[in-house]
């Protein structure tokens, strides 16, 4: 029989959130302040606004972070992450060429998706009174960047005997390409893209590079 007690003490723990571990603390900070700067862009962005959508307290982000600039570092040091895991494809043996297809098109995804447009079209409006969002931004794209070519040379490994001088500088050459794409669209209001078209697109360009530096093909 449950007893008056039993009764108030379930009353009590079904009112109650369920309390996060602080794992799922910091993953609910990252996805809401993602989209509170992706929506109001960094100067409309508010730490209570980004509380409100991660339906926390201001005192348990500031337990987190100090103050706007870091959250969104924390953001952006997150989005390194994802994107640095992306990048990670295994290579066949026996189709080395595939396997740079797949690292180009986890790059154009990076830069060229909606989100991707949109986080830099937001830092570009804000960069000269923001330098502090300039600079974790750029520190961000070219960690990911130096991920892509040192990928990228480690194929170049597997396949010297049909693109003998394709190194670094062919990295160099497929990234201009997409990030080249990538300045169009952040000027472009009306950009709009799928994944099937970024893949297409993409090995595109990737085949343009291999065929640069291909030798009796």
């Amino acid at each position: 029989m449950m007893t008056d007690l039993d009764t108030k003490t379930q009353k009590r723990s079904r009112g109650r959130p369920a309390l996060r571990t602080e794992h799922e603390t910091r993953a609910a900070l990252i996805k809401a302040a993602r989209a509170e700067f992706l929506a109001e862009g960094y100067t409309g962005t508010s730490i209570e606004a980004v509380a409100q959508r991660a339906s926390m307290s201001t005192r348990t982000i500031y337990k987190t972070i100090f103050n706007k600039a870091e959250l969104f570092r924390l953001v952006m040091g997150d989005a390194i992450d994802a994107g640095i895991t992306q990048l990670n494809v295994s290579a066949n043996p026996d189709q080395p060429e595939n396997a740079i297809l797949i690292l180009a098109r986890a790059y154009t995804n990076l830069v060229l998706s909606a989100e991707g447009v949109l986080t830099a079209r937001a830092v570009m409006a804000e960069h000269t009174q923001f330098p502090e969002l300039r600079d974790s931004y750029l520190s961000s794209i070219n960690k990911v960047a130096t991920a892509f070519d040192n990928r990228f040379v480690e194929f170049c490994d597997d396949m010297s005997d049909v693109y003998p001088n394709m190194d670094r500088e062919a990295a160099f050459l497929l990234r201009s390409m997409i990030n080249g794409a990538q300045r169009s669209a952040i000027l472009d209001p009306d950009y709009n893209t799928t994944p099937a078209s970024l893949s297409a697109w993409s090995d595109k360009c990737t085949e343009m590079v291999l065929r640069a530096y291909a030798i009796g093909k």
